[in-house]
């Protein structure tokens, strides 16, 4: 088999990828257990599209998923090629795009995670009292590398939550996989996914324990 066809055969994991995530972050309300980051908040923003062949359904709002167009357009057989998350660790936040064809990312939006502006200025060591440094007026030089120091530390850190995520979603990954390939995804997920489709009630601890004991190592319902 060709490259190219063993490529066209495994395009739909992609689309089912998104389809699991997006179902999961429905029925666990938006919070998901992992074993290597805890709880972690996972739900669609901004942007969704289905398609089926060449027809394709676009929605874009808060809340994409939470429409009528969203479930019909999978009733009606589409999968997503395209959906935008937020994710949440901590207190830290940030959005991303993923995209089913070659599970590339784009339109990563990170926070500017360092925000000292109520910090004390360098000498003040949170101290009240009032000192000569502390009123002394800093240099145009002083004051062009803190400006370096303070950019590079937002950088280190934004990259760190970038690292975060970018392990979060390889786990993620790694979790949808071992359940696609298991006899579960048919015995459980399946029939779980039909129902919350059509718009019944999925009640996540027993969608978790039709998956047998210790299936989901690490997740909470």
């Amino acid at each position: 088999m060709q490259l190219v066809d063993r490529i066209e055969k495994r395009r739909f994991v992609g689309r089912e990828l998104l389809l699991w995530l997006w179902f999961e972050s429905e029925v666990f309300d938006g919070t998901r257990t992992t074993k290597d980051h805890g709880d972690v908040g996972l739900w669609l923003v901004r942007e969704l599209s289905l398609s089926s062949g060449k027809e394709v359904t676009r929605i874009q709002g808060a809340a994409p998923a939470l429409g009528r167009d969203a479930k019909e357009a999978l009733l009606a057989g589409k999968l997503p090629e395209r959906a935008s998350f937020k994710v949440s660790m901590g207190e830290r936040e940030a959005e991303l795009t993923i995209k089913a064809e070659t599970l590339g990312l784009s339109g990563v939006r990170l926070p500017t995670v360092l925000d000292d502006g109520d910090a004390p200025a360098p000498g003040e060591l949170g101290s009240t009292a009032p000192t000569r440094a502390r009123r002394r007026r800093t240099t145009v030089e002083e004051d062009a590398d803190r400006e370096r120091d303070e950019a590079a530390l937002a950088f280190q850190e934004r990259m760190s939550l970038a690292r975060e995520i970018e392990s979060l979603l390889e786990g993620l990954y790694a979790e949808f996989l071992a359940l696609r390939l298991s006899p579960r995804w048919g015995s459980a997920v399946v029939p779980a996914m039909r129902t919350w489709a059509s718009g019944g009630r999925v009640d996540a601890a027993r969608y978790l324990r039709a998956q047998g004991p210790g299936a989901r190592g690490g997740r909470g319902a």
